[in-house]
């Protein structure tokens, strides 16, 4: 019979869960995944689909917020399960140790309600850290099932459960190099996880390349990124208790294997994730992994302290501003997610039928508060891929009468939007779309200022339905340079050029010329096309191309 004073405990998170996911509008994210969710797949463009299956399983039961959430907040219920397993609270003291930390960690509230992918990598990071506690503790068959199940639940909730894995098993190798029962764990963990491997074959390992080869291709090192990660890295945990933490990691001795393990995953994400400050920004989310262990790390260090009076006071006030915060979400004039519901009201309040917008964010909230729409994403610049890339509903449009959505192609009707922007709605008849346009040509080029230049390159159509491209077309080939981001243009050339129709799945390639910019520097340029009714989208990779 598990302890009342745990039943009480995961009692009141539920129920303070359940009521934050009820009353607390979408968020962009949820909305993406919860369109993830009505098209069920076993990958996604961004991530595994364990998110889309938890939102699909809830939204059977209400089809609401609520829906979206509820399996995160039940299995946030089940985490403080696992996590008191795990630490094994017994004494008083302990227990009100064991509830100050747990309810002191950030994303342990955050997403207790929030359904993003970090929702269930949360979960099973957690259930795994129990599995991997069992098995060390008694190599039995039941131990080794739930460790392969919680090996392919990390990896099928975020790429990142590899690092957890990884991580955590380093520094205990000699305990299970030698180990069958773990090999049948991993095997047992790759037949699970084996439909998401066919999926990626099959689509191109399309997740990966966006991850480690184009999220960020226009990011550079600055030093903002490094302050930032600072901060993230070193309070992100629990504010309050930032201290008490680092002074559990710097001073903490293992007892045993399992507390090895736990340091290791404190520490080594927040090195691995540090150089990624090079290329990228890294988001608090990320080091999600490492703060449960720290949380861990923390309680093993105190637990059996008598002085506790710090650490139980100031995890008091960090619960007392959480519920503030939390509070502050659901109401109306304050909560950050209220403009979700305010931009999709009023979108929805011109009836377009079928509607198109150039972020994946709008797209998602829109067609959540109004589902019996039709939507699509058209890209524009700056703006990058995502699963509706991988969709392609953009071409279901083709030849229909379209209202597009943006801020930037101005027209009659509009509303405000986010950031108090004028959205403008734009009716298109005859809407041509060509998202699934690729032009391929170089990567780099050195060329003289002013210099007349000549590519070869290679236009493919892979759309269901054909293109005229140049001449007195709707659609003109253009090339575009910019330094850092890709809707700040430095210089701009229609590149002329005799009509030509591409079929379906029909390539052609050509060889053009234009004139090249007059300043001297390191450029990004991409060719693409501009189309008469919106404007320019890229279409090609970023040429490097350096001036003198």
């Amino acid at each position: 019979m598990p302890d009342k004073r745990l039943i009480y405990g995961i009692l009141i998170l539920f129920l303070v869960n359940l009521a934050q996911a009820f009353f607390t509008p979408i968020s962009e994210d949820e909305a993406y995944y919860w369109l993830w969710s009505q098209n069920l797949d076993w990958g996604y463009f961004d991530h595994p689909p364990m998110v889309a299956w938890w939102i699909s399983v809830g939204y059977e039961f209400f089809q609401n917020e609520l829906g979206v959430r509820l399996l995160t907040v039940i299995f946030n219920s089940l985490s403080l399960f696992f996590l008191w397993k795990i630490l094994n609270p017994k004494t008083q003291s302990q227990i009100r140790l064991f509830y100050g930390i747990i309810a002191s960690v950030l994303v342990f509230q955050v997403f207790g309600f929030l359904t993003t992918p970090d929702a269930p990598l949360l979960f099973f990071t957690i259930f795994y850290l129990f599995s991997l506690k069992k098995f060390l503790e008694k190599n039995s068959t039941l131990s080794t099932i739930l460790l392969a199940i919680s090996f392919a639940g990390l990896m099928y909730s975020k790429y990142h459960g590899v690092l957890v894995i990884v991580f955590t098993l380093l520094p205990i190798i000699k305990i299970w190099w030698r180990n069958p029962k773990f090999y049948l764990a991993v095997l047992g963990s790759l037949v699970l996880y084996a439909p998401h491997i066919f999926w990626l074959f099959e689509n191109d390992w399309i997740p990966i390349q966006y991850h480690f080869l184009e999220r960020s291709s226009d990011e550079h090192f600055e030093f903002r990124k490094f302050f930032n990660y600072l901060g993230i890295y070193f309070l992100g945990a629990a504010p309050l208790l930032t201290y008490f933490i680092w002074k559990s990691i710097f001073q903490f001795k293992s007892e045993n294997s399992f507390q090895k393990s736990i340091w290791w995953l404190a520490i080594l994400p927040g090195i691995f994730f540090f150089f990624s400050i090079f290329k990228d920004n890294v988001q608090p989310q990320w080091l999600l992994i490492s703060f449960i262990a720290m949380a861990l790390v923390l309680y093993f260090h105190y637990q059996n302290r008598v002085n506790l009076k710090w650490i139980l006071n100031l995890s008091y006030i960090g619960i007392l501003l959480m519920l503030i915060l939390r509070t502050l979400l659901i109401l109306p004039e304050i909560s950050p997610f209220e403009k979700n519901k305010n931009f999709a009201e009023a979108a929805a309040k011109f009836n377009p039928e079928f509607a198109i917008f150039e972020k994946y964010q709008e797209a998602s909230i829109y067609k959540f508060y109004n589902p019996q729409t039709s939507v699509a994403v058209h890209r524009t610049l700056g703006n990058r891929k995502s699963q509706f890339t991988l969709w392609g509903w953009e071409d279901d449009f083709y030849g229909k009468t379209i209202t597009y959505i943006s801020p930037w192609v101005k027209s009659e009707n509009s509303f405000k939007g986010y950031k108090n922007r004028n959205y403008y709605l734009k009716e298109i008849s005859n809407y041509q779309p060509f998202d699934g346009i690729e032009i391929e040509t170089i990567d780099q080029l050195k060329v003289q200022l002013g210099e007349e230049i000549e590519l070869e390159v290679k236009i493919i159509n892979h759309q269901k339905h054909p293109i005229s491209i140049a001449g007195k077309s709707d659609f003109q080939l253009n090339i575009n340079y910019y330094k850092d981001l890709q809707y700040e243009i430095e210089y701009a050339v229609q590149i002329p050029l005799s009509e030509f129709i591409l079929k379906p799945n029909e390539s052609k390639e050509l060889k053009i010329k234009f004139k090249n910019i007059e300043k001297k520097g390191e450029f990004k340029a991409c060719l693409g096309l501009n189309y008469q009714p919106i404007g320019t989208s890229y279409l090609s990779k970023p040429i490097l191309i350096s001036t003198k």
